[in-house]
């Protein structure tokens, strides 16, 4: 068959945009395919999309003054994992319209150039890309064989703005949101609704694996349990699994997030990978409670647009595809993630809190009732018939929502839910990773990690990266095929 095509969609002034382009031609030659260079406007797709936005027109500027400090630590992570030059400029954003239809006037390898040349004077030298005469000293620099031809008029001409809007129209159309967007037009797939489409739209540097897996995966009906050693795709610091010293991961969670969950169907995983030196420590606390401290909304699919909310469960059921491809190839070691929506929701779960605190045994059964068996956990008489039908061995149902109602069961979960808000926890899950030295003593590595999505992260802090030094590059692992390839070519 033909090599896939994959359509990266991107905007200079978005950082991610940029973190996306220094790895995007590397995944696409490991895919086999083609990749389309198509620049979009992403002020346009905020504004067809209704997306908040602060001020200056960046989307992070509504965020809390905690999920701030979180995502910015985040991305630091991201931009030494994967030895990224940043330095940004002084205004941010900047206007790129300019910018963007010079590269329309352009195409090919010379849009691929002056791309990587606008990213780079953009986030590196701090230069400022909406001025014209700047962009034109950018173009010639470059080094493309058709410099000498642009000037001035290329800013206004009209092919290149129809082609911008075209552009920018499409990506819309397909469900974007903000950049990067990568889209495969040859991916068939179903929808949330049950309906079979034609082509599929991925965002975020973040989920770049899903895209690689997903054009591998055209060569085999489109399964992803057929690409070989699927979790490799998840770019590592530090493949190695072996740990000789004790290593603690901390899991801070709340029944009533879904992404918590996929979290915490990972943890099995994660302590058979890393053997008997890797021990996880339970932290559960009151989500709701938290946000209302740190002015964060109750519903955060609420403070998002419509057409992200959308992407957000379509990226969910990519998630819970992708877990349990993996549990596949490794022999399906777990139970199968059989995952649906919680039609009560927000789901109301201080009780269902201080059950897992009387007994964190009971963790396993409450988590698959809220999201696998759609129980309304909240209601005291289905909490009881859940518990029961554990079958506990210590106490029946009645018994443990007795214990978890008393005083000093409810003091534990309010000072673990301070604690959550004192550590600059935001959200769920959140992980804490902590090492012992030699002498015994406890270091705790990378801070906080807020996200399932975050696991190649958690698994290289485990596995020895201290999350601040970049000796190490973050890269998908290569298969034996592939090594063998890169070597007949070397």
């Amino acid at each position: 068959m033909a090599n896939p095509t994959l359509e990266f969609n991107y905007d200079i002034s978005c950082p991610f945009a940029y973190i996306a382009s220094t790895r995007v031609e590397a995944l696409a030659s490991r895919a086999g395919a083609a990749l389309i260079w198509r620049p979009v406007l992403l002020g346009a797709i905020y504004r067809a999309t209704a997306a908040p936005q602060g001020a200056s027109g960046s989307a992070s500027d509504v965020f809390n003054p905690t999920k701030k400090a979180v995502a910015a630590a985040s991305m630091q992570h991201t931009l030494r994992r994967y030895k990224i030059k940043y330095n940004p400029p002084p205004q941010h954003p900047r206007r790129t319209v300019n910018a963007l239809r010079l590269l329309y006037a352009l195409e090919g390898e010379e849009r691929r150039v002056l791309t990587k040349k606008l990213f780079e004077a953009y986030w590196v030298e701090g230069r400022d890309v909406s001025d014209e005469l700047e962009l034109l000293k950018i173009v010639k620099e470059s080094g493309i064989e058709t410099a000498t031809g642009i000037s001035e008029k290329a800013f206004g001409d009209a092919s290149a703005r129809r082609e911008l809007e075209k552009a920018t129209a499409d990506a819309i159309e397909r469900g974007a949101f903000g950049v990067p967007g990568f889209w495969i037009p040859g991916e068939t797939w179903i929808d949330v609704s049950g309906q079979k489409r034609k082509g599929r739209f991925y965002w975020g540097q973040d989920r770049m694996h899903f895209v690689e897996a997903s054009l591998s995966a055209l060569k085999n009906g489109g399964h992803w349990e057929h690409v070989s050693d699927l979790k490799s795709l998840m770019p590592r610091c530090i493949p190695d699994h072996k740990i000789t010293n004790r290593v603690k991961v901390e899991f801070w969670y709340d029944f009533s997030s879904p992404w918590a969950f996929l979290g915490w169907t990972q943890l099995e995983r994660l302590k058979r990978t890393f053997g008997t030196n890797l021990e996880i420590i339970m932290k559960p606390f009151l989500l709701g409670i938290l946000f209302r401290e740190i002015g964060a909304p109750n519903l955060p699919s609420s403070a998002i647009s419509p057409t992200k909310a959308a992407w957000t469960r379509q990226d969910h059921g990519d998630w819970v595809r992708f877990w349990n491809a993996i549990n596949t190839q490794e022999g399906k070691r777990d139970k199968n993630i059989d995952f649906h929506w919680a039609e009560i929701f927000p789901i109301r779960t201080p009780t269902v809190l201080r059950c897992a605190i009387v007994d964190p045994q009971t963790v396993p059964v409450l988590y698959r009732a809220c999201w696998e068996s759609n129980a309304n956990v909240a209601d005291d008489s289905v909490l009881i018939k859940v518990l029961d039908k554990g079958g506990f061995d210590v106490l029946d149902g009645a018994e443990l929502l007795k214990k978890a109602n008393a005083p000093e069961i409810k003091q534990k979960l309010r000072d673990s839910t301070a604690e959550a808000k004192r550590l600059g926890i935001c959200g769920v899950p959140t992980y804490r990773v902590f090492r012992q030295d030699s002498k015994g003593d406890w270091e705790h590595v990378g801070g906080l990690v807020w996200g399932q999505d975050e696991s190649n992260v958690i698994e290289d802090l485990i596995a020895g990266w201290n999350g601040e030094d970049t000796a190490a590059l973050a890269e998908p692992r290569k298969t034996k095929a592939e090594d063998k390839r890169i070597g007949s070519r070397l």
